[in-house]
């Protein structure tokens, strides 16, 4: 479950839970001062701006971890994309058939892990932070509350570099494995969600759903397949996790995502609609997602959600009513990264 995927990271009880007029103006003015940008790559060190909801050009990862595509889509995301000339789209399909109210944002992932020896039990995902986090209090007693939604959850929360993270397999609401060299059916006419995954790929059947969707395929056994919370709880256990040997050869797809966390609009969701400030999200610390060996000698990707200061930015003309903002150069990455292309049938 990790932090992101319980409540963005909240381990502080807000003080303007019970206070909504108070909490909205905070939400606000956070919103004015901040832009959202995310970005993803294989490190820390080549991280590049994702283009959200742009589901025809994912971003794609070939280093000798890992090989595959990322995708990112935020609902009504109205951030920074890597070309300002694009604005971000209107919505992204993956959200229809009010697919919103169980996702406000996706981590979806498709690709390969490289190595020898990996194990389920070695390749975790989670939140990282930088610096150490400002504990509340009784944050204890947050701390028991996760494990016991999550009881895979590795919590390291006092240290000077904090993380919260759990093994991949027990930890993704949606994931389909496949070996390499099977694929499905040829398909003339795909999803747009995935459209260049899809024909690149040929996954087998049963990966995607019919709206492209990451689906529930893990053939490990009959009664695993097509069921997500019982895959989650067979991998609770080390004893399985270490015996699922992680293939070079073999493709996994998975979707990560959280009904609570609106990065778009900087705040908490809370099941009892309750509206809060997202803890620990601001531009001092991002909310970063991270694919890494256990041991964290060896890094798959990174996806980070970060908050640029307005200042740092300048509106530009509005395309079919949809703001666009271009990034102030400032001296550390291109003000422009490389455009993703047209669309064509192709593509």
């Amino acid at each position: 479950m990790m932090l992101g995927g319980l409540f963005g990271g909240s381990l502080v009880p807000s003080q303007n839970m019970y206070d909504p007029l108070t909490s909205q103006r905070m939400i606000l003015q956070r919103n004015a001062n901040y832009v959202l940008r995310v970005r993803a790559g294989p490190d820390m060190q080549h991280l590049e701006t994702i283009d959200v909801n742009y589901e025809r050009t994912p971003m794609k990862i070939d280093t000798p971890n890992f090989k595959g595509y990322v995708t990112v889509r935020v609902f009504g995301f109205n951030g920074l994309m890597s070309d300002p000339c694009h604005p971000p789209p209107a919505q992204a399909d993956y959200f229809a058939d009010g697919f919103s109210r169980k996702a406000l944002y996706s981590i979806q992932v498709v690709g390969q892990f490289i190595g020898h020896g990996l194990t389920a039990d070695n390749i975790m995902f989670g939140n990282y932070f930088d610096q150490r986090l400002p504990l509340p209090p009784f944050s204890g007693l947050f701390e028991w509350f996760m494990k016991r939604m999550d009881r895979t959850l590795v919590l390291d929360m006092k240290s000077d570099t904090p993380s919260a993270a759990s093994p991949l397999l027990s930890t993704v609401q949606k994931l389909s494995y496949w070996k390499g060299g099977l694929h499905g059916s040829e398909r003339e006419h795909v999803p747009e969600i995935n459209n260049k995954i899809l024909r690149e790929l040929h996954p087998i059947d049963g990966a995607f759903d019919s709206a492209g969707r990451v689906a529930e395929y893990f053939p490990l056994k009959d009664s695993l397949n097509q069921d997500s919370k019982k895959r989650r709880r067979y991998f609770e256990k080390a004893s399985h996790r270490q015996r699922w040997k992680v293939k070079s050869e073999d493709m996994y797809a998975f979707d990560f995502y959280s009904p609570f966390i609106d990065v778009n609009h900087q705040c908490v969701r809370m099941p009892n609609a309750v509206v809060e400030p997202m803890p620990f999200f601001d531009g001092d610390m991002p909310l970063r997602y991270e694919c890494r060996t256990r041991d964290g000698r060896h890094t798959f990707f990174i996806v980070q959600f970060e908050l640029i200061p307005a200042s740092r930015t300048r509106p530009l003309s509005s395309y079919q009513n949809r703001p666009r903002r271009q990034y102030r150069d400032s001296g550390y990455e291109r003000e422009i990264l490389d455009p993703p292309p047209p669309y064509t049938e192709e593509a």
